[in-house]
């Protein structure tokens, strides 16, 4: 008997201990809490996470590349060459294609008469030198998707309002091809379809929405505005651009905000899970940048045949460079040598084992239509 009272006054004080531990545990767990107290259940009632695919629909307008730095080589600096070539000899191919120049209605000598008559090629045509052609444009792969990940918060008590953040997504790897037509608006120019280049894009979006019916319902629509910082990382021009270009280029886009309306639709499982179907458009606008490096002009490059003149109908400026390297009549040359030959002059004039570094300039606004299948479970 005495062991059975010496067991239960032992139980008793154990007990007596742990509830004394427990409240001290809940009481400093409590303090500690990043919460004031009471927000650990109602934050966690609040909150939910979502793992879905968004696939991303793109429209594309751009307007023509332009020459920051100016042209390649001016028109001026073409005239002197073609001027040393036939006055000084530089090769038989140069100095007979030039000396049929000089002199003629469409050529006069630079040092006697800097300024063009009227009548030259370079008055008549409008042609300002060798740089990027009028016309080129770019657009970025039709559709990209990748999984993602969002977690949101419902703001009031009702489940009526919710922000939902994109925590988490692989980059966008996104094509951009090229597009437009030459000066006479119809031919396709050398890039329209062309792969230009390839650069990532990683997209952190925002939707805040309101959320139709009651926290109960089974099924609950919603519209809501997106807003979207787009970020452009690691752009790559293809060996054909850089071809096109005359030289090895790199390629940078602007970061940029965007912004535009959302709607979804949401479908309880259960207390816990759900599924949900977004459909929202962003509107980005940007800028890229192209930076060419040791630029080298040749009687192979294929910018040559999407410059245009623009005062002369019909008149383009591989008119001047078929004189030397003979026009086949579909858009191709027989490559004779000249314009590379014509291009080392000016080189040798320059002083440089290259036409140098040139920078272009490409404006585009991308319309973006945004589609997210997820699943979510609240917490």
């Amino acid at each position: 008997m005495h062991k059975i009272r010496a067991g239960l006054k032992t139980a008793a004080i154990l007990t007596t201990f742990t509830l004394t531990s427990l409240a001290a545990t809940q009481a400093c767990a409590q303090v500690n809490s990043i919460f004031p107290p009471g927000w650990d259940s109602n934050v966690r009632d609040r909150l939910f996470m979502r793992l879905g695919y968004t696939s991303v629909f793109t429209k594309t307008k751009s307007e023509d590349a332009r020459d920051i730095t100016g042209p390649v080589v001016t028109a001026r600096q073409l005239r002197d060459a073609l001027f040393e070539c036939a006055q000084r000899g530089v090769d038989g191919n140069c100095e007979v294609i030039a000396g049929g120049l000089v002199g003629s209605d469409f050529y006069t000598d630079p040092v006697a008469n800097p300024n063009p008559d009227p009548g030259s090629f370079f008055a008549v045509t409008g042609l300002n030198g060798i740089g990027t052609p009028a016309g080129i444009k770019a657009k970025a792969q039709r559709n990209v998707g990748t999984p993602t990940v969002s977690i949101g918060y419902w703001i009031d008590d009702d489940h009526k309002w919710l922000v939902e953040g994109f925590v988490l997504a692989a980059p966008l790897k996104i094509k951009i091809y090229g597009d437009g037509v030459r000066a006479d608006g119809v031919t396709p120019n050398t890039v329209n379809g062309q792969h230009l280049a390839t650069t990532k894009l990683l997209p952190p979006l925002v939707i805040g929405s309101y959320n139709f019916g009651s926290k109960t319902d089974r099924i609950r629509p919603y519209i809501g505005l997106g807003v979207m910082y787009a970020v452009f990382f690691d752009g790559k021009p293809t060996e054909f651009f850089n071809d096109y270009q005359g030289g090895k280029t790199s390629l940078t886009t602007k970061n940029t905000f965007g912004a535009g309306p959302f709607a979804g639709i949401q479908t309880a499982i259960d207390d816990d899970w759900h599924v949900n179907l977004s459909l929202g458009r962003v509107n980005l606008r940007t800028t890229s940048r192209l930076v060419t490096s040791n630029t080298n002009i040749t009687s192979n490059s294929a910018v040559l045949r999407d410059i245009s003149a623009t005062g002369v109908s019909g008149t383009d400026f591989p008119q001047l460079v078929d004189l030397g390297e003979g026009a086949n009549g579909d858009g191709t040359f027989t490559n004779a040598g000249f314009t590379t030959r014509l291009m080392d002059v000016v080189k040798a004039q320059r002083g440089s084992n290259s036409l140098g570094t040139y920078v272009r300039e490409q404006k585009m606004k991308i319309t973006n239509t945004i589609i997210t299948l997820s699943v979510g479970r609240s917490f």
